[in-house]
């Protein structure tokens, strides 16, 4: 049961303070999503303890709970926004600022759903690893790609193949001192879960870009950073959760460059010369 539905049905129990919380989230759920319980409690004109009482009559274990479940409402709003795009298409203008409209929003949505300290642990978990192995195919392997690329830079040593049959060879390599991270949004791709599950016996850490929700690869894995669902798993092409997991990859680069503590521009000077090399 979603939030939005659940609010609806216990609306007739709710206190009348209560009620001008559910009020404010039924009317303004993409704003709900943003707030934390102070900010919620002083848009509904409500003490903060109300909030939380709110939230447990809901039967949420949390405030975050909550706000994450509430996600997947607005999430099926932006599948909605998506169609009528494509019915639109006669339109350019409204095309184009549609679709940038989503991408701003789904970006948006994958921050209010992660919280900071999850990259951040992930990060650290990269940043002492001995070798980074990277699992995704299709459309996944372009995020893997592009992480990859970025670590590499900063002199990460990191494996990955395209191949899935041969990304589930290297799982078998992958042990205690190295880390995995796994692409796939649907979270059911089985080359991809079937490399993970072996590293993980190997002992190896996992680290999962996915779409939010009970998947194979989400309960596999140490560390979900979860992208919302926006789109259908049985997509034609992948649009926006493309934008909303390069997001997730470009905030996971930017604190790996943090934490390191050493100049980018420094670390990539070898780099730059020996491609300076290739064109004498």
């Amino acid at each position: 049961m979603n939030c939005l539905t659940r609010i609806s049905q216990y609306y007739n129990s709710f206190t009348k303070a209560e009620r001008r919380i559910a009020d404010y989230i039924t009317q303004n759920p993409e704003q709900t999503v943003k707030l934390s319980i102070y900010g919620l409690a002083s848009a509904a004109g409500v003490a903060p303890s109300t909030v939380t009482r709110f939230v447990h009559n809901l039967e949420y274990k949390s405030f975050n709970e909550m706000r994450i479940e509430l996600v997947r409402n607005v999430d099926v709003k932006t599948v909605n926004d998506f169609n009528e795009i494509l019915q639109w298409g006669n339109n350019k203008d409204d095309l184009n600022q549609h679709f940038l409209h989503n991408i701003t929003s789904v970006c948006q949505e994958a921050l209010n759903i992660n919280r900071l300290e999850k990259f951040r642990e992930a990060v650290s978990i990269i940043h002492r690893a001995k070798l980074v192995y990277f699992f995704g195919i299709g459309a996944s392997s372009l995020i893997v790609q592009d992480l990859q690329q970025k670590l590499m830079k900063m002199h990460k040593c990191c494996i990955y193949n395209i191949d899935g049959n041969f990304g589930t060879q290297n799982a078998i390599m992958a042990g205690p001192d190295d880390v995995v991270v796994a692409v796939s949004y649907s979270g059911i791709t089985r080359e991809v879960n079937l490399a993970v599950q072996r590293a993980k016996e190997n002992g190896c850490k996992v680290i999962a870009i996915t779409r939010y929700g009970h998947t194979t690869l989400s309960e596999l894995a140490d560390i979900c950073l979860f992208v919302p669902n926006v789109e259908q798993v049985t997509k034609v092409a992948a649009i926006f959760s493309r934008y909303a997991q390069l997001f997730i990859v470009d905030i996971l680069f930017l604190n790996f460059v943090n934490e390191s503590g050493e100049d980018p521009a420094k670390m990539l000077t070898d780099y730059r010369s020996l491609l300076l090399r290739l064109k004498e």
